[in-house]
């Protein structure tokens, strides 16, 4: 609103731009070509007039957009929010949200008005039911322990806030330095044991890792204040266990997303009280260790929503899965809330489950205090400035780690953006970045033999800037989990018999039962 003061002259050329544009689709000659390989738009029925003036017309505002943004006199953190809104509003005018979706006009015709009956059903028992938005029928297709989560193993410890399991060995011998993964506390630790096929658990005991896994308990009320503090505090207890089980000096850590974030504060920690000797190395995919640039779910949770978001967590005492749910589909609204809900409310349809469908809506509640903590951590940035963060008496420095380290980020993920992901002068030792091919989740579920798969990879210091470190990396064809196994038994000591689990009846097999806990 200010910059149509500012520059009435900018704003009028854009106008003129739309509208001579606009007349071109009313005439079905605006090109559309860039739409062909979208999901949307791909029934025969598109190809109609009245479709493709649709199309056209929703194109025609759309085409001069960014010339118009980038001419806007504006500061870049109000451009970059201002780009995330016109996409937000791009993917909610798209016509195949629209009763001119010549698939529902199809579907209607065909089942005589079934499909708007059915929908409308669904919509009922969604808001009845407080279901987040649009997904899958809760279905007993998928389920930990019978057809997800299948990597036999024992849990070892049982603490309020976590599970410790210890997988059973693939190999006769395993190397002496164990592995302990730490999940995000977000949804389910699972997607790292999904299927047999695609499991980064089976494929390091295949290499002849010796793996151990936290599951984290789905908090309530009154867990409200499990913070940063508690969470590192249990992963510090879970290491601890994990060294005395191996009869191993040394272990490393593999940490996912906000799960590589704690890793990272439990590394730094150590370092603090002198203690990082008992790590050999550290492994971080998808982790966010930047957030000095913009994401877009910095952009969704502005200082407004922040503070009403504060107020509801701790009046409720945690973050509930409905609202954690909705978070992640609002940043990609086009095939997370508008295409599922075209599918479930306007033809009818069921929505397509699979383990992955299944992980992604298995959400899990955020105790307060952690969402506190994890919101100072995106605003302030205090891993930026040595000794910014307190954590637990010491305060963290992580320029002073000396563990090698590698690093994953993915090219199209949504919600870490692969920028964000880099170490580059935050963390000390030798640092490997990996970039893959593919989103948030497809860039981690990459077993070897999948089509299309491939990643770039080079050694990363203090000084390299994203673009520095893109000119000077090799290109490989396939998954990275071999590169990654590759670099990390070389961190992992000798090989020596295999340390199998030992059950405990009071404990359980896994995958435990803090994964079934609603």
């Amino acid at each position: 609103m200010r910059s149509t003061l500012n520059q009435p002259r900018h704003h009028r050329h854009y106008l003129c731009r739309v509208t001579r544009l606009s007349l071109l689709a009313l005439q079905g000659k605006l090109d559309c070509s860039a739409l062909t390989d979208d999901p949307r738009f791909q029934h025969p029925g598109w190809q109609r007039p009245l479709q493709q003036r649709l199309l056209q017309l929703w194109q025609a505002w759309q085409q001069p957009l960014q010339i118009w943004l980038n001419g806007l006199d504006l500061g870049e953190p109000e451009r970059a929010n201002l780009h995330w809104l016109l996409s937000q509003l791009s993917a909610a005018s798209s016509p195949s949200n629209g009763p001119f979706n010549p698939q529902i006009i199809a579907a209607t015709r065909q089942s005589r008005g079934g499909n708007l009956r059915r929908g409308l059903r669904n919509l009922l028992v969604d808001q009845v039911t407080r279901r987040p938005l649009a997904m899958p029928e809760a279905e007993d297709h998928y389920r930990p322990g019978k057809q997800l989560a299948l990597s036999p193993g024992e849990v070892i410890l049982r603490q309020p806030s976590f599970e410790l399991i210890h997988y059973t060995p693939a190999t006769a011998q395993q190397y002496s330095k164990p592995l302990l993964i730490i999940p995000p506390p977000i949804n389910r630790y699972y997607l790292l044991d999904l299927t047999p096929a695609a499991s980064l658990v089976q494929h390091a005991l295949q290499q002849g890792l010796a793996v151990y896994l936290i599951s984290w308990r789905n908090p309530n009320p009154s867990h409200c204040n499990w913070g940063l503090n508690h969470y590192v505090r249990a992963c510090r207890e879970a290491l601890t266990t994990v060294l005395k089980i191996s009869a191993s000096d040394q272990a490393s850590l593999l940490g996912v997303c906000s799960g590589g974030m704690l890793a990272t504060l439990l590394a730094g920690w150590l370092q603090a009280r002198g203690r990082a000797d008992c790590l050999s190395a550290l492994s971080l995919l998808i982790t966010p260790l930047d957030a000095r640039l913009q994401t877009d779910l910095q952009r969704l949770a502005g200082s407004a929503t922040q503070q009403r978001l504060r107020r509801q967590v701790w009046r409720q005492g945690y973050l509930d899965e409905r609202s954690l749910g909705s978070l992640f589909t609002w940043m990609k609204p086009e095939q997370l809330l508008w295409q599922p809900a075209v599918q479930r409310y306007a033809l009818g349809e069921a929505l397509p489950n699979s383990p992955v469908h299944t992980w992604s809506h298995d959400n899990t509640r955020l105790p307060a205090q952690l969402v506190e903590d994890l919101l100072d951590l995106l605003t302030r940035d205090p891993l930026s400035r040595q000794g910014a963060l307190q954590l637990d008496g010491a305060r963290i420095d992580l320029s002073q780690l000396s563990l090698p380290s590698w690093h994953l980020a993915a090219e199209r993920d949504h919600i870490v953006p692969w920028r964000n992901a880099l170490p580059a002068g935050r963390l000390g030792g030798d640092c490997q970045f990996t970039l893959c091919r593919g989103g948030h989740i497809q860039g981690l579920l990459c077993p070897p033999g999948q089509g299309r798969a491939g990643y770039q990879s080079a050694p990363i210091d203090a000084h390299d800037t994203a673009d520095s470190w893109a000119n000077r990396a090799t290109v490989t064809e396939g998954s990275w989990w071999p590169a990654w196994t590759g670099w990390l038994i070389r961190h992992s000591g000798a090989l020596q018999n295999a340390s199998h689990p030992v059950a405990d009846p009071a404990l359980g097999p896994a995958p435990g039962r803090y994964v079934h806990q609603l």
